[in-house]
């Protein structure tokens, strides 16, 4: 901390979060270490379960890595399992991240995560708190530290979340405030499933690849970088089968998108019924191949 200046933004001052504003009883008055401005960049929140399991992790790895490739900044609680993936594969990527957090800056919760908390900074990030630095852990702080994450961010992703848990009440407030909801379905007999397919029920875009997110963002006026059309992106990579079978590195090549975009893309058409994986060479399906006219 002695190397870290703490700023303290007001609502007037310029980088205190516009989309903050909106919420009823928001903070006069914020703490932030690191880069204030992010404060106000476009930015979606991803939670979820403190036990995530390797379902969980997987599928929050793969959200955060492709937001982050596309720019937009990551916000989570700096909490254990889905927090603490989110942040870090944002790192990764070289993503910018914000951490909310729900006591002051001299007493860093959960212990495990002072080495991220000030990772987070060095990184460009930056870490909020609406408390004072010597303000101390106390629970009951939680719930308000996840309406923040939600006042500061565009849209709410729910990774994994029990019957109960921080990430509920964040799904259900991000639909308080209006904002678009998005959960990942699992499995219905799952522990850590039995929230998201509640929330989904209760009005949560169900969710299975990270351009659904973008889709319905960019509907509601939002532009992100590089975000192109996914039919159009799932075109390009299907008419790059029609003359042969090909690899994924292949396509990639063929088609001049990236990789994890081009596996997005597969993963779209395989569950579409539009092309098959045989021994790591993707193909059109023979029926497919037969109907001339393709509704991709």
């Amino acid at each position: 901390m002695d190397n870290v200046k703490v700023k303290i933004i007001t609502e007037e001052d310029e980088d205190y979060p516009k989309r903050l504003l909106a919420m009823a009883n928001h903070p006069k008055e914020l703490y932030v270490l690191g880069d204030s401005k992010l404060l106000n960049k476009d930015s979606i929140a991803i939670v979820g379960s403190r036990n995530c399991d390797e379902y969980g992790r997987e599928q929050t790895e793969r959200f955060a890595r492709f937001l982050a490739q596309k720019n937009i900044c990551i916000v989570s609680g700096l909490a254990v399992g889905t927090d603490t993936v989110a942040h870090e594969t944002s790192i990764e990527e070289v993503g910018k991240t914000i951490a909310v957090v729900a006591s002051g800056f001299e007493h860093i919760y959960p212990d495990q995560n002072q080495k991220l908390f000030y990772k987070i900074i060095e990184n460009g990030g930056c870490i909020v708190s609406e408390y004072p630095p010597e303000t101390e852990v106390e629970m009951s702080r939680f719930p308000k530290r996840n309406k923040i994450i939600v006042g500061i961010s565009v849209a709410t992703l729910v990774v994994e979340a029990a019957q109960k848990c921080g990430s509920t009440i964040t799904g259900r407030e991000t639909l308080k405030q209006g904002k678009a909801l998005f959960c990942i379905p699992g499995d219905i007999d799952a522990v850590l499933s039995a929230r998201t397919n509640l929330l989904i029920s209760e009005g949560a875009y169900l969710t299975t690849t990270p351009y659904d997110i973008l889709d319905v963002l960019e509907y509601e006026g939002y532009s992100y970088e590089n975000a192109e059309s996914m039919k159009d992106r799932c075109r390009v990579v299907y008419k790059s089968l029609q003359t042969k079978a090909k690899t994924i590195d292949e396509i990639a090549v063929d088609t001049k998108i990236n990789i994890i975009d081009v596996g997005e893309m597969l993963f779209l058409l395989e569950m579409d019924n539009f092309v098959v994986n045989e021994n790591g060479y993707y193909k059109i399906k023979e029926n497919r191949r037969r109907r001339r006219k393709s509704n991709v």
